[in-house]
C-alpha cells in the first residue's frame, strides 16, 4: 500500500470513528433524556404523597412534641412521623425544624397561631390546588369559632380535672392565647398555660389530618368561600372592633 493509498485508509477510518462516537453521544444522549424524564416522571408520582393517618396518634404526638418544640412544629412532627412511615421519600428529609418560628405568633409576635401555619404548609404540599385555599380557609374558620381546646390526651401534664375553654374569633395567637389566659386566670409562664397550648396544637393536628383523611374518601365538602376585604376593603377579619376600637385602619375606596 502506498503512502498515498495509507492516507485515505486513515481518513475513512477517522471518519468511521467519527461517526461511531457521534452515534454513540446521540444514544446516550437520548438514553439521559429517558432517564431524566423517567426520573421526572416517578419524582411527579411520589412527591408528597398523602396517605390516611390515624389522628389520635398525630394529636398524641404533637401533644407531647409541643414541649419541645412549640406549636408550629410539634403540628408538623405529629404529621410527619406517620407519613415519613407510611410513604417515606421527602417525608423523610424534609427539614422540620425550619418550622420552629412559627411559635408564639412567629417568634413571640403573636401573629397566627403557629399550628395552623404549619398545618396549611401541610395541606399545601398534599391536596389537590383547587382544594388548598378551601381547606386552610376551614381551618382556619375552625380554629376561630371552636371552643379551644378540644383535644383531651391520653396523659395530660396539667388541667388533669377539666380544662377552660375559650373562642378566640380569630387564628391570632395574641387574641387566642389572651382570650384563653384571662379566662383561666393562668399567667403566661404557668403549667395550665403550656398544657393549654399543647393541647390546641394537638386540637389543630387532629382536624388537619380529619380534613386530608376525608379527602382520600372522597368525602370532604368544600365550604362557602371567605371574601377577606369585604367589609374593610383590605385584607383583615371582619371582626375588627374587637381588638381595635375607634383605630381601625381606613383603607380608600375604589372610585
Amino acid at each position: 500500500m502506498g503512502e498515498k493509498d495509507l492516507n485515505k485508509e486513515i481518513s475513512r477510518r477517522d471518519i468511521m470513528r467519527g461517526v461511531g462516537l457521534f452515534a454513540a453521544g446521540v444514544a446516550v444522549s437520548q438514553l439521559g433524556g429517558m432517564i431524566s424524564k423517567a426520573d421526572a416522571s416517578y419524582e411527579a408520582a411520589n412527591k408528597w404523597q398523602y396517605k390516611k393517618i390515624d389522628p389520635v396518634k398525630a394529636a398524641e404526638t404533637a401533644y407531647n412534641a409541643w414541649f419541645e418544640v412549640f406549636c408550629a412544629q410539634a403540628t408538623a412532627t405529629g404529621i410527619f412521623e406517620q407519613l415519613k412511615e407510611k410513604v417515606g421519600g421527602p417525608w423523610k428529609t424534609f427539614p422540620i425544624d425550619s418550622l420552629k418560628f412559627g411559635m408564639g405568633g412567629m417568634l413571640g409576635w403573636g401573629l397566627t397561631c403557629g399550628s395552623p401555619v404549619s398545618a396549611s404548609l401541610i395541606i399545601g404540599l398534599t391536596a389537590p390546588s383547587e382544594l388548598v385555599n378551601p381547606m386552610i380557609h376551614d381551618l382556619l374558620q375552625w380554629y376561630s369559632e371552636t371552643a379551644m381546646p378540644v383535644y383531651v390526651p391520653k396523659e395530660p401534664r396539667a388541667n388533669k380535672e377539666k380544662i377552660i375553654q375559650t373562642v378566640s374569633s380569630s387564628p391570632l395567637c395574641h387574641l387566642s392565647l389572651g382570650k384563653w389566659m384571662k379566662a383561666a386566670n393562668s399567667p403566661f409562664g404557668s403549667n395550665e398555660r403550656k398544657d393549654r397550648c399543647a393541647r390546641l396544637t394537638a386540637s389543630v393536628t387532629y382536624r388537619t389530618v380529619e380534613m386530608l383523611n376525608a379527602w382520600k374518601d372522597g368525602k370532604y365538602v368544600k365550604k362557602d368561600a371567605w371574601n377577606a376585604p369585604a367589609s374593610v376593603g383590605l385584607p383583615a377579619q371582619q371582626n375588627c372592633n374587637e381588638c381595635h376600637g375607634s383605630n381601625i385602619p381606613t383603607a380608600p375606596r375604589a372610585k
